[in-house]
């Protein structure tokens, strides 16, 4: 790992630490763990199909698939790069999250954000425009959330994003040759 991912690191884990921060960064870490996205995933399945919205619902089964499909690459990951997380790795880095203890590289958290977005942007016929630009917030505000926690260090977050992006168009491509 290059120094300058090391030097983000500290800068954004120590040099921008704020109480603010402090009390936000926990917050927006918990609301964004892949538990809460699967939740929201069978919720817009059972709300959609209640709603009778096939649109939606054939989007929200792609991201499940997508989901578990990530899910089984990152943790392939981490088994083969068993990196620890920065906050006990690196002398000095704060830990400002519940963490699992479990291996930094890549990022979870960000492997499935971009998975599941990325898949609605595949298969989203209207809004594509407006989904991209709240997907480059999201994202933006997550890999800070992260490296401000403690517990990824940049590249987890590339390594996340790539996993992310190659579920997404796997299953996008794989579902629709198959259902359409």
């Amino acid at each position: 790992m290059g120094n300058i991912h090391i030097d983000l690191m500290y800068f954004i884990n120590n040099g921008l630490q704020s109480p603010f921060l402090d009390t936000v960064v926990p917050i927006i870490y918990s609301i964004t763990d892949v538990r809460v996205i699967f939740a929201l995933i069978i919720l817009v399945l059972i709300g959609s199909k209640i709603l009778k919205r096939d649109r939606i619902f054939k989007i929200a089964l792609y991201c499940l698939v997508a989901y578990f499909f990530s899910i089984v690459l990152i943790m392939i990951s981490k088994t083969f790069y068993p990196s620890p997380r920065p906050f006990i790795a690196l002398e000095g880095i704060r830990l400002a999250v519940n963490d699992n203890g479990f291996y930094s590289f890549p990022s979870g958290h960000f492997g499935i954000s971009t998975t599941v977005l990325s898949t609605v942007l595949l298969t989203a016929d209207k809004y594509r425009r407006e989904l991209l630009v709240v997907t480059v917030i999201y994202l933006a505000i997550l890999s800070f959330v992260v490296i401000y926690g403690g517990v990824h260090y940049p590249i987890d977050i590339i390594g996340g994003a790539i996993i992310g992006v190659i579920s997404a168009l796997i299953t996008v491509k794989i579902l629709k040759k198959r259902f359409n």
